[in-house]
């Protein structure tokens, strides 16, 4: 009797954060499409899943990553993977690939390029852009003989003229180097809804939407996008009807960019050179103040050593809502 050749399935790890989570959903959706006969597999934040609904042989499998490691392989043990691809790496990542190595599975894991990023925050005026975050992922599917052709044929992401329908706004980041003060962003929302845009505001915290049901009463044509449905299912399918989202350096950028929806996005401390910025966004529709600190940090964690914040405080209204109107025309 013939044995059975089983599948291909890679496990892909990525459980934080939910920016990178969405950019690895971009490089798995290509990778899945390119490669039928192979099962994909992501093992991340179940909230997500949504993300990589469409596309047959791939799949999200929700993991709770507080709990102990040996609980959470072998969950995963059970899917029975023939592949893994960290693409994480990061201490607890780092004992998962381990232990799927020791049972004798190919392994590969993402590299990061720390050097090179040292290098960019020790001369940000002069050090060259770093590689795109999905191209690395794309590199570590890469090393387990998986390509990806279909990734890089991407055309930029077209924004249409004004008048817009439907623009989300963003106005919230979770590091104070990549906020900037929602007040101005509140203007920037008002004039939209004059404008005649359904303006859709998203953001998760509870904090966040008592400072944005209080936008809400401004104007009749701004609403909570949260207020629409339930869960994150719903703010996405919110996010597919959009002509533009205005966001911070967030997960929200990457949501959009995800679904193939143009952003404007406001950056700070971090750079759109750093690797971080939307797949597929025009980096001319990044909004930012040029500045030889800039970037300070990757992932805008770091305190300003200024103490001021200037590459955010500087940043008026004004400056922004120029933008928007010459993007509208």
């Amino acid at each position: 009797m013939k044995r059975e050749i089983r599948r291909p399935h890679v496990l892909c790890l990525r459980f934080s954060s939910l920016g990178d989570v969405a950019i690895a959903s971009v490089v798995l959706k290509a990778c899945a499409r390119d490669n039928p006969g192979v099962l994909f597999t992501l093992a991340g934040p179940g909230m997500l899943a949504p993300l990589f609904a469409g596309v047959p042989n791939l799949s999200l499998f929700p993991v709770d990553k507080k709990q102990p490691l040996r609980i959470i392989f072998r969950s995963l043990w059970k899917i029975h993977p023939t592949h893994v691809a960290d693409l994480h790496s990061v201490i607890r990542s780092y004992f998962l690939r381990a232990a799927f190595f020791l049972h004798g599975k190919p392994v590969a894991f993402l590299h990061k390029e720390r050097g090179s990023r040292r290098r960019l925050l020790k001369a940000p005026a002069t050090s060259p852009a770093l590689v795109p975050v999905y191209q690395l992922y794309a590199k570590t599917l890469q090393k387990l003989g998986f390509q990806s052709p279909s990734l890089a044929g991407n055309n930029i992401i077209s924004l249409e003229r004004g008048p817009w329908k439907a623009v989300g706004i963003a106005p919230f980041a979770l590091h104070n180097g990549k906020q900037w003060p929602p007040e101005r962003m509140r203007r920037i929302a008002v004039f939209l809804a004059q404008e005649g845009a359904r303006v859709f505001l998203f953001g998760g915290g509870r904090e966040e939407k008592v400072q944005m049901e209080a936008w809400v009463s401004d104007h009749s044509n701004i609403c909570l996008a949260a207020g629409t449905g339930s869960g994150f299912e719903a703010e996405l399918a919110i996010i597919k009807t959009l002509d533009v989202m205005i966001s911070m350096d967030s997960a929200n950028m990457h949501f959009a960019s995800a679904m193939g929806i143009p952003v404007i996005s406001i950056w700070g401390a971090t750079h759109p050179k750093a690797g971080f910025y939307g797949w597929r966004q025009d980096p001319q529709r990044a909004v930012q103040l040029p500045m030889d600190c800039r970037p300070c940090s990757i992932f805008g964690a770091k305190k300003c050593w200024k103490g001021t914040y200037a590459c955010l405080e500087d940043l008026t209204t004004e400056q922004v809502l120029s933008y928007v109107r010459t993007a509208m025309e």
